[in-house]
């Protein structure tokens, strides 16, 4: 059902560019030139008709252009040259989608998303358009029975045919009082009523005046004509040129009878008074008379001054195809663009960097980092968090990632973006991107994280390691929640009281599911755990149990100069079938496993830096504390379980390592 809901979403973003945008630049055309034409009355009617064919039918041909150019430059988009003239900047967020967190179910239906509701709108729009379409064909299907059924007789008056193939046009008399019009193209035929049968004189009329349309091709005017009022019938102005087409096609056409015939306008006008009453049958399909009381009088009226019309026909023609050629080219010219984007290329490529900068919100200085040498990176795929104090986490990044939104930009040295009603200004004392100046931006932001402020980055933004930051900016007595106190909380219990606690989820064990489970949450100045949550899952509801376990673990409190403090701290909790290592024994007499050792590797120790790397069976440890015995020197990891002391004169010193429901070894480690 999600893939269902991203396709209307996406489906809405495209649709907004190749349908909806050249859309609105045909309406706008359109609306100047109906206008122009119904308040200058002076033009000729053959050109009222074929400027008003030529507008609408560039509907099509320029949405149509526009996706046939789009295709050119996005084929050629190597190369410098562009077919958008008129560029105008996408008002909608751009679409992508992105795959829910590791075991989640839940998906909310984006009602209220503007992409979603454009999508449900085209859907609406092609589903009643293809219904339209199907009613157009039965038409086209009954006018072909009627055809079959009629008697026909070939048109044999040269005088009447001049100009036409003999024998090319059929005449036929139907028994219902059907207005005269004409059917089909190759061999076009002339339904007559047959009431005007025996009148010679009317008959010539109705008869000469069909004979136009079958000279200027009007039949498939109206066949293409008719396609574009099925497809378009939600545009109320593709149907005010449809029916104001229909007029001066029947006016125009009124014309040439007078101008090139010795009929009298008097007689053509009463003909027309007789046809009034009659039915319009298969007026959608077929070009009839097209006499209705409300066009009458126009038409009488201009019949009058017939003589002040005349015209060449060759010379409307070349105007329809130049009006057509006018309307099409701002519609297949113009582009709908959201801001530029990177590609996946440029993004796996690309390098993000903010060095001794300074964060503002809503005008406000909340972060100054701008010491000498201060920068933290993030290569393409990955991403930046940033915590200043009392505004939660930021995460932001040049790709799409999980619980993340477009909501900014990086240009040049400045990355801005808006989330939670948070105007966020960043700005860097070095160009932030590698090999760009400029890129969108995604963010996730944590208004209600109680984290010390701090800046750290990681490699996949899809995968963040338990927050918090790592680098910490101010003095760790003024923060409300630490990351490494002097004296770290103990779990009372250890590991394997967690784990005796754990009851594995009868959903899980249906579907093989097994893992770890790891929780992060804040030992308070109690010892109690408080706003525990999965940073990392495996679904079938392990997820909850770790939750509920960890909830119910008690700790002694973390010591900061005396005082019980706050400390954030993460938790793994296994998920293991037929495996009993951390199954409660009944045999008290047995004793409990050896909780699992902490692997130590020395990476670095000269030049009054150590730098150290924990690791387990699991991978590296994350946010583990590393202290130097005997001093208030202390760290944590970061997301590759790396920790680093710089400063130390040279000698040796006793490291101490922990880290929850594991062994604390302690390590001499000789700085040079």
């Amino acid at each position: 059902m999600k893939n269902f809901f991203d396709l209307i979403q996406r489906l809405g973003s495209s649709s907004a560019d190749i349908i909806w945008f050249p859309l609105l630049i045909w309406t706008c055309v359109s609306t100047f030139i109906f206008l122009l034409l119904r308040f200058n009355k002076s033009v000729n009617p053959l050109y009222q008709y074929h400027i008003r064919v030529a507008t609408l039918f560039a509907l099509p041909m320029g949405l149509l252009s526009a996706i046939l150019l789009q295709v050119f430059n996005n084929f050629y988009s190597s190369s410098n040259f562009s077919t958008s003239v008129f560029v105008v900047e996408n008002p909608l967020p751009v679409v992508y989608s992105v795959p829910l967190s590791s075991g989640s179910t839940e998906y909310s239906i984006p009602w209220m998303e503007i992409n979603f509701l454009i999508g449900l709108v085209s859907i609406l729009v092609l589903i009643v358009a293809a219904l339209m379409m199907v009613r157009l064909i039965y038409s086209y299907f009954q006018l072909k029975k009627l055809h079959q059924q009629l008697n026909r007789e070939p048109l044999t008056n040269t005088n009447l045919s001049s100009g036409i193939k003999d024998g090319s046009v059929s005449i036929a008399f139907h028994d219902h009082p059907l207005v005269p019009f004409t059917f089909g193209w190759a061999s076009p035929i002339i339904v007559l009523p047959e009431k005007i049968k025996e009148d010679s004189t009317k008959l010539n009329m109705a008869i000469q005046h069909e004979l136009v349309h079958i000279r200027r091709g009007d039949y498939l005017l109206q066949l293409a004509l008719s396609v574009i009022e099925s497809v378009f019938w939600f545009h109320p102005l593709v149907k005010i040129g449809a029916t104001e087409i229909e007029i001066y096609r029947e006016i125009s056409c009124d014309q040439e009878v007078l101008n090139t015939s010795d009929i009298h306008p008097k007689k053509y006008a009463n003909m027309l008074l007789e046809l009034v009453p009659l039915n319009k049958g298969y007026g959608s399909f077929a070009v009839n008379m097209a006499v209705k009381q409300s066009t009458l009088k126009q038409r009488i009226e201009t019949m009058k001054h017939h003589k002040m019309h005349k015209t060449s026909y060759k010379r409307s023609l070349f105007l329809l195809l130049s009006i057509t050629l006018m309307v099409i080219a701002p519609i297949a010219c113009s582009d709908l663009r959201g801001p530029e984007t990177l590609s996946d290329e440029e993004i796996l490529n690309e390098k993000m960097t903010l060095t001794e900068f300074v964060m503002e919100i809503n005008g406000k200085e909340v972060m100054s980092a701008n010491k000498p040498g201060v920068s933290v990176s993030a290569q393409g795929l990955g991403a930046i968090a940033i915590s200043p104090k009392d505004y939660g986490l930021f995460e932001f990044s040049i790709r799409p990632f999980d619980g993340a939104v477009q909501s900014g930009a990086i240009s040049d040295n400045i990355a801005e973006f808006k989330v939670n009603q948070l105007n966020v200004s960043i700005a860097s004392t070095q160009k932030i991107l590698e090999n760009n100046s400029d890129a969108m931006i995604w963010v996730r932001h944590f208004p209600n994280a109680k984290i010390a402020p701090g800046f750290s980055s990681y490699g996949d933004a899809n995968q963040p390691p338990p927050p918090p930051p790592p680098t910490n900016l101010n003095n760790p007595a003024d923060q409300e929640v630490f990351i490494v106190v002097e004296s770290m909380p103990e779990l009372i219990g250890g590991q394997v009281g967690i784990q005796s606690k754990v009851e594995y989820p009868a959903t899980a064990k249906r579907a093989g599911i097994q893992g770890r489970v790891t929780v992060q949450f804040i030992v308070d100045k109690n010892g109690n755990v408080v706003e525990p949550k999965v940073i990392r899952g495996i679904g079938g509801g392990c997820d909850e149990e770790a939750v509920r376990v960890v909830s119910e673990a008690k700790f002694k409190p973390g010591v900061q100069r005396g005082q019980n403090v706050e400390v954030q701290m993460s938790l793994p909790v296994l998920f293991r079938l037929n495996d009993s290592e951390f199954q409660q024994s009944n045999d008290y007499e047995t004793p409990p496993p050896p909780p699992p050792p902490i692997k130590v590797e020395t990476l670095e120790s000269s030049n009054g830096t150590v730098k150290v790397k924990l690791s387990s069976d699991f991978g590296p440890l994350v946010g583990a504390s590393v202290k130097i015995e005997g001093t208030k020197r202390a760290t944590a990891t970061n997301q590759e379980g790396i920790a680093t002391i710089s400063g130390l004169e040279k000698g040796t010193y006793k490291f101490a390592f922990s880290y929850v429901g594991f062994g604390q070894p302690v390590k001499e480690i000789t700085v040079k």
